[in-house]
């Protein structure tokens, strides 16, 4: 996969210090379903994980976010 971007990136004129890697964009593509309110349980599904572990991972910044404490301070006009 490395190649095949970094194949892309040279082809559009992108001057990467170090192109995508395969997995990179597995995280992306996680991280973009839960930005777009997916549930973890079609996360995992479409990224063909047996347990929640990894893509939580991906996502936590994402729901640490959207989570209760950042509802709250915005609540309050702390956010």
């Amino acid at each position: 996969m490395a190649r095949v971007f970094r194949d892309l990136a040279t082809a559009a004129g992108l001057k990467l210090a170090r192109p995508p890697s395969g997995h990179s964009t597995r995280v992306g593509a996680t991280q973009d379903m839960f930005a777009g309110g997916f549930e973890l349980l079609e996360v995992m599904q479409a990224g063909s994980w047996k347990t929640p572990a990894m893509p939580a991972r991906y996502g936590e910044r994402l729901r640490a976010q959207r989570g209760a404490a950042r509802k709250l301070a915005t609540l309050h006009n702390r956010a």
